[in-house]
């Protein structure tokens, strides 16, 4: 089924236009689109490892988590739309090589688990900006929570890199 999707999609008057490498907006579109996808996992990494940290207990502690979480959320959740823009971008040129992918898998599956992990963050600090500070517990699950967020984020990162290396296209 899920290959018949990809070859639907393949067929797509989208991706026969994002896939002609002939074609001058083709040449435009999808170094621009692979260079802010790359500027924005940049970003995004950057914010989730020091709000991480934080919980941590690493680096300055001059703000509160729920101060640095209350000002990176919004640079997160706009990384994170851009990167799914412009990762739509990709898929759609190269379905193929992207859906049937077994890097493209793990890291929709490892990023659906670390966003969710970030959503309970800013959930928490919403309702109660002290939430991680209460007591020890809290302060443990939350560096269990951070490091765990923090590996998955990698996981993310690299499965990803590793699509350009994982094709799986020839083995079907």
């Amino acid at each position: 089924m899920f290959q018949g999707f990809v070859e639907w999609l393949e067929q797509s008057p989208a991706s026969q236009f994002l896939s002609d490498t002939t074609g001058f907006w083709t040449w435009l579109i999808i170094p621009m689109s692979q260079c802010v996808h790359i500027i924005s996992i940049g970003m995004l990494l950057i914010c989730v490892g020091i709000l991480n940290f934080r919980l941590l207990g690493l680096g300055s502690g001059r703000r509160s988590f729920a101060q640095l979480a209350s000002a990176l959320m919004p640079w997160i959740w706009t990384c994170l739309i851009v990167l799914f823009l412009t990762g739509a971008v990709q898929t759609v040129a190269e379905p193929g090589r992207e859906l049937l992918n077994i890097g493209f898998k793990v890291k929709m599956l490892l990023l659906l688990t670390v966003v969710a992990i970030t959503v309970f963050y800013e959930r928490s600090v919403r309702n109660d900006p002290q939430y991680w500070e209460h007591s020890p517990e809290r302060r443990r699950m939350g560096r269990l929570l951070a490091s765990v967020s923090l590996i998955l984020w990698v996981g993310v990162a690299a499965s990803g890199r590793l699509i350009a290396y994982l094709d799986m296209r020839h083995e079907l």
